[in-house]
């Protein structure tokens, strides 16, 4: 019943009274039946909820309760005007970081549930214009506005849960991203830094501000391509064109490019230069593709233009799509003309790659059609789709419906016979922004768009850690089958073993989100589990040549589990032993495998090295190139997945309005991502600092002969939406291409460069060319397409009554008049008190968001 009626906010509340009425006592309903469901209502209207945090870098309150480790202090005050608050009355609340204790005044309990869930109960009255206030003490820090979470929700014996107005988020004007209004600012250093030792700058306008005029860069780099090409010789010359004509005989082989040129402007028309398409599988006759060592590389292709016509040679259909994708970039359109070169390109890496997590908030599947068209746009082609983690199961799993009706929903239901538990703030209802999946059709859609435009699909589905979702899911079904007495079937795909006492706590703060790799069922899960992706894919026509199986961050799980024990495998060889018996099912399928470091460098001496890769994710300033250089020996492909970079979802810059987590980089800006050395790993060291600011050391040496490629991660525990997603991807992901795709010269030379002064002189050049191509025509095109591109915030300064800003090619810079008119920047102007400042994508409505001077 309550699955039925989800979507409709009375009749939710009516299913969730009807639930909580067959579970509450005869005695709890005769002692709160006075309350009615109306004032519940009006108290989450009318209680405001205020969260700030105290200190990070003070930890003499949070020590009292946190013996070891970082920990830091903040204030929960609840205030109600209207409503009192009565016994029994519960607030929920997500907190990333568990609150390990509390300090108040009020009569109230605090328990962690589970994950980052939370019940705070008020155990006396709260009458009307009284305030709760409470000090809580948790591990590590909150310095950052994204680290709280929003939709607290009151709950009370035999009434539907209310959502708390205060706490909800609202669109930010500028970025357009979902942010809290129930927090305090984060203007003080205690609150912004992470500890005393915490050497990461505020890097706001003021520390950006250095005078200079980057708008008077040259024009050089209007027709720069993204990613830059292996090859060019231009000849000085230009062809007038209005556009491109191309054959209708060809126009269905270059689809998907011929959709992206428009937003170039680029057109085809018949008055446009003629386009001919050559499509040869042996490319061994073309000299300078010889000379290059670029002929029969996957994605190579060569592009020649002359007066007479534009000439694209590939070997199939995708590489000349590419070659179309070039000739998009280096059409000048406000000139109306091609160049005269000879270009001949072809990818660094074969594996160029985009992580994607749709587990923890699910954007929708026109998200993920969106970074799939722009993939293309810059030539990616490896789609890491993470369907599944603690917080939610994305993809319908016919033979296993639960797996989506439980798993993809996260709702208030304490027996999780419905839904998971709220975690990341997404409050009591399953119509919850963040909760739904991918259903078969929406799959076999992805695949056959991506495998149009040369993009290989990688479904991940995490296990035997981060497997929450699969676990609660599969356990509903086992009590579903027992009350209707099927015991064999009942146990049939069960992940757990019920009599495994292990206590363990997940990097996350979950006790019950691993798989036991000892019992036979879950292999049989597993075995379902990709078979039935594997039917996808044959269904779309697309091949499935990757499964990837987590295998991270398992710590602590199994140690007492009595099917373990009987099997004789001890705690340590139980992850290797899940990793090589899952290669084996997925082996029989004639599919490889992909893993997370952590678990497969344990497995690396048991695994067929042939049908398996890994992700390396350790973090660079914490010896992520020994990891490298230990797959190497093992012969085990590497794709570079270093946080310190490479983590999307990582804040663009130190300051507590950019959203994200921050773990391991608090800044990892496009530039950052620009200047990223695959083959140079130790010189990093030499240019960048660790997660807190400081310098590092790192090995002399690195053995990079295992490494296939590099990928973006976007892991989306604070990324909500579309939008959000969106701004944390772009423009960092035209970044990550440049790196996946071309091997500049600095990078090629770094040694000897850095040796002699001039790598970060040469680095400097190519990057203010990408960056201009980035500002002015890049940028544009994604606003044009609907992307919520991030647009950085100005870097300005006022001294005294005189406003000052930095300007940057393709960018305008604004400032608002006493009246809240906004006016463009020219030159220092004088102002008044304090002024908002925001950045504007030259000729488009996306800017920045706003920031206060």
């Amino acid at each position: 019943m309550c699955d039925v009626i989800r979507n409709t906010t009375s009749f939710v509340k009516a299913c969730f009274s009807f639930s909580f009425m067959l579970v509450s006592s005869s005695s709890v309903l005769a002692e709160t039946q006075h309350l009615q469901q109306a004032t519940l209502d009006a108290l989450g209207e009318s209680i405001d909820i205020h969260y700030e945090v105290l200190s990070n870098v003070d930890d003499s309150q949070c020590r009292a309760h946190i013996s070891e480790g970082d920990c830091f202090s903040s204030e929960l005050t609840i205030s109600t005007f209207k409503t009192p608050i009565e016994t029994h009355t519960s607030l929920y609340f997500s907190h990333i970081a568990p609150v390990r204790g509390y300090d108040t005044k009020n009569a109230i309990r605090i328990e962690h549930i589970n994950g980052d869930l939370h019940r705070l109960t008020f155990e006396d009255k709260v009458d009307v214009n009284e305030q709760v206030t409470v000090t809580l003490s948790a591990p590590f820090w909150h310095a950052s506005r994204s680290d709280a979470m929003p939709n607290y929700y009151l709950t009370y014996p035999a009434l539907a849960p209310v959502l708390v107005a205060s706490t909800t988020r609202v669109k930010e004007p500028g970025s357009n991203l979902l942010v809290n209004q129930h927090t305090g600012l984060w203007n003080k250093e205690a609150q912004y830094k992470r500890t005393d030792s915490d050497n990461t700058p505020l890097m706001d306008s003021a520390y950006s501000y250095n005078g200079t005029d980057l708008a008077l860069v040259s024009d050089a780099g209007n027709n720069r391509v993204i990613p830059k090409v292996s090859h060019r010789d231009d000849s000085g010359e230009y062809v007038t064109a209005s556009g491109i004509y191309i054959a209708t005989s060809d126009q269905a082989t270059l689809a998907p490019a011929i959709e992206q040129m428009t937003y170039f402007g680029l057109t085809n028309q018949k008055a446009g230069l003629p386009l001919k398409i050559i499509i040869d599988t042996d490319t061994s006759s073309n000299a300078l593709a010889n000379e290059l060592k670029v002929s029969g590389k996957t994605g190579a292709y060569t592009l020649s233009i002359t007066g007479q016509s534009a000439t694209i040679i590939a070997k199939d259909k995708i590489s000349a799509n590419y070659g179309l994708l070039t000739l998009m970039q280096v059409f000048d359109a406000k000139r109306s003309r091609f160049p005269v070169t000879e270009i001949v390109d072809a990818p660094r890496f074969e594996f160029r790659g985009m992580h994607v997590d749709i587990a923890r908030h699910f954007p929708g599947k026109a998200a993920i059609e969106s970074v799939i068209r722009q993939m293309f746009t810059y030539k990616l082609n490896k789609l890491h789709l993470h369907l599944s983690d603690d917080e939610g199961w994305r993809l319908a799993i016919d033979a296993l419906p639960e797996l989506t009706d439980i798993g993809a929903f996260r709702c208030h239901d304490l027996s999780e016979t419905q839904c998971l538990l709220p975690q990341l703030g997404s409050g009591p209802f399953k119509s919850a922004t963040g909760n739904g999946y991918l259903s078969q059709q929406d799959y076999i859609d992805i695949l056959t768009m991506a495998h149009e435009r040369g993009i290989d699909v990688i479904p991940s589905l995490d296990m035997p850690g981060h497997a929450r979702a699969a676990i609660v899911a599969m356990n509903a079904r086992y009590k579903r089958l027992m009350t209707e007495g099927k015991l064999n079937a009942a146990k049939q795909f069960l992940l757990v073993d019920k009599e495994d006492k292990t206590q363990y706590e997940s990097v996350q703060f979950y006790s019950d989100n691993t798989i036991n790799p000892c019992l036979d069922s879950s292999y049989n899960f597993i075995e379902t589990v990709v078979t039935s992706v594997k039917s996808l894919h044959e269904k779309a026509n697309v091949p499935l040549t990757y499964f990837h199986v987590g295998a991270d961050e398992t710590a602590g799980a199994w140690v007492e589990s009595p099917v373990c024990a009987a099997k004789g495998l001890k705690a340590d060889e139980i992850l290797p032993t899940f990793i090589t018996e899952v290669q084996k099912i997925a082996k029989a399928h004639d599919i490889a495998i992909g893993g997370w470091s952590d678990g497969m460098e344990k497995a690396a001496s048991t695994l067929d090295s042939d049908s398996a890769y890994t992700n390396v994710w350790h973090l660079l300033a914490a010896g992520g190139e020994k990891t490298v250089s230990h797959f190497a020996k093992q012969n085990m492909p590497v794709v570079l997945s270093f946080p310190d970079v490479l983590y999307f979802d990582f804040p663009y810059q130190s300051n507590p309005y950019e959203p994200g987590y921050y773990w391991g980089s608090r800044a990892s800006d496009t530039e950052k991502v620009f200047s990223f050395m695959p083959a140079q790993l130790p010189l990093h060291a030499e240019l960048w600092t660790d997660r807190m600011g400081h310098r590092y050391t790192s090995s002399d040496e690195t053995n990079t002969s295992s490494v296939i490629g590099i990928q973006g991660q976007l892991w989306s525990e604070v990324t909500v939406n579309q939008d959000a997603l969106e701004y944390m991807m772009f423009p960092r992901l035209l970044a990550l291409a440049e790196r996946a795709w071309h091997y500049a010269p600095w990078q090629k030379n770094a040694k000897a460069l850095f040796e002699n002064g001039d790598l970060l002189k040469d680095r400097e050049k190519d990057w203010q060319l990408f960056e201009y191509a980035l500002l002015t025509r890049h940028a544009p095109a994604l606003v044009q397409q609907g992307v919520n591109v991030r647009v950085p915030t100005p870097a300005a300064v006022k001294k005294g009554e005189r406003l000052m800003m930095d300007s940057l090619p393709g960018l305008t810079m604004e400032y608002q008049t006493f009246d809240n008119k906004w006016e463009t920047y020219i030159a220092p102007v004088k102002v008044e008190g304090q002024i908002n400042v925001r950045a504007r994508i030259t000729g488009t409505s996306r800017t920045s968001r706003t920031v206060k001077l």
